[in-house]
């Protein structure tokens, strides 16, 4: 079922129409046409908030039952466009953008999605820190994202204290409190190596930044009651909800402070703000829902494509416990030596150099289909450390070991579509043609391919 499943999820992009016109480099991107935003009754704002939380790690919808809100490609889209109309802009994300499994892979491509798209910061919510603070501070580093944490510290984990922007007009300083309550079902191990400041340090540090001018907002993470009494109390301008998945389409007021909720993936929650020094003198709010209005980024698709095969080629490894050791074809060729002389044949063989003369070595999402077990620990590197798992290797379509290859009674399992498929995906291959593709590169003497579709449902 697993293998099913992220089929399904890549077949998504099937919806999407998605044929990509050829670009300089060689790669093939979508032209992103930026659309018109409305106006604000306001006029020209002098700072633009644009806020998501709650996102629960879903990088892109499946469109199954026709197109649905949602989705980073789409959201690129809508921040873009709104970038290109006011250019004062701030992008925060308030937390729990993670799965509800911290440690799961997909994690690590929200956190990329976010950078590609231009993120601002990302508040760490109880979901981020329940990775644990040596696992979040790595994938925080690897994929160079922002991070906002006033009143969380984690041993290592690289946060900012204060998000601050100084615009033409305006003044916008950002701080987060994340409640210790908000932690209800972290593991208790995970919550002891965090340091949680008391109250009275937010507010502290929301009078010193008042103090130099700004105009602060309060991105609180903790549930509804505990919001209420920050809101009640604070000497902040605006307080934002996070820790929720629903969005509110109009601004609450909670004695006299201007309180706006943003959560869920189908949404960006808009603030447009005219200053009047360190104090709100107009406010308007609206909720955005992420539709197909917005164009579609390419390049936050080839992310998705790129989480979606190393999901992929996880699951199809899961029942093996110490994870593939891969090795070059030439070693397998020392005992078959007809198949190794049909590989060597096949653009298989000289998948790296396509990458490099379309001068896309540098990026993950291609580097993935184009080497062997990029991003483990036994598989490709870079060229000069590794040059022998560059390529699609044997190992690429066959998943198994040496050693579990020479024990006796040991059959080789057909390669079916699924296999084929966590790389010839609707985005990069829209016309791929199994069939047609497998008589090309079949290894000679070995068992026949399965049509792919029973195989992958089982």
């Amino acid at each position: 079922m697993v293998r099913y499943s992220l089929l399904a999820a890549l077949v998504f992009v099937a919806g999407c129409r998605t044929q990509l016109p050829p670009s300089a480099d060689g790669r093939k991107d979508i032209p992103l046409k930026l659309v018109d935003v409305r106006a604000f009754k306001m006029g020209q704002p002098d700072a633009v908030l644009m806020l998501t939380g709650g996102g629960g790690g879903l990088l892109e919808v499946c469109n199954c039952s026709g197109p649905m809100p949602g989705g980073l490609s789409r959201r690129s889209g809508l921040v873009r466009s709104y970038r290109q109309a006011f250019a004062d802009t701030i992008l925060v994300d308030a937390g729990d953008a993670f799965w509800i499994e911290p440690t799961d892979i997909r994690n690590e491509y929200m956190l990329r999605g976010f950078r590609q798209i231009g993120y601002d910061a990302v508040v760490l919510g109880d979901q981020e820190w329940a990775a644990g603070h040596k696992r979040l501070a790595e994938m925080l580093a690897v994929n160079k994202t922002p991070a906002l944490s006033t009143t969380v510290i984690g041993p290592g984990v690289k946060a900012v204290r204060a998000v601050k922007r100084e615009f033409a007009r305006a003044k916008i300083a950002i701080v987060s409190d994340t409640r210790r309550e908000a932690f209800h079902f972290v593991p208790k191990p995970v919550v002891s190596d965090l340091l949680f400041t008391e109250p009275v340090e937010i507010e502290q540090r929301i009078a010193e930044l008042k103090s130099q001018g700004y105009i602060v907002v309060l991105i609180a993470h903790a549930g509804e009651e505990s919001v209420e009494d920050m809101a009640a109390r604070t000497k902040a301008d605006l307080v934002v909800r996070g820790h929720t998945t629903r969005t509110n389409s109009k601004v609450a007021t909670i004695n006299g402070k201007p309180v706006v909720k943003v959560g869920g993936y189908e949404y960006v929650g808009v603030v447009a703000i005219k200053a009047d020094g360190d104090k709100i003198a107009d406010l308007e709010y609206r909720a955005e829902l992420v539709n197909t209005k917005w164009p579609l980024d390419g390049k936050l698709l080839l992310t998705y494509q790129a989480y979606a095969h190393a999901a992929m080629m996880k699951a199809l490894d899961a029942e093996r416990k110490t994870g593939l050791e891969f090795q070059a074809s030439a070693s397998c060729g020392k005992c078959h030596k007809k198949q190794f002389a049909n590989w060597k044949k096949t653009r298989h063989a000289k998948a790296y150099a396509t990458l490099q003369k379309a001068k896309r070595t540098g990026d993950p999402s291609c580097v993935m289909c184009h080497t062997s077990g990029f991003g483990t620990k036994a598989g490709f590197y870079t060229f000069a450390k590794t040059k022998h798992l560059a390529n699609v290797n044997c190992q690429n379509c066959h998943r198994f070991n040496e050693a579990e290859h020479r024990k006796k009674g040991f059959a080789i399992e057909p390669v079916g579509r699924d296999i084929c498929q966590t790389c010839h995906t609707p985005i990069t291959d829209p016309k791929f043609q199994f069939k047609a593709k497998w008589k090309k590169i079949r290894c000679p003497g070995h068992g026949e391919s399965t049509d792919g579709e029973v195989a992958s449902a089982e």
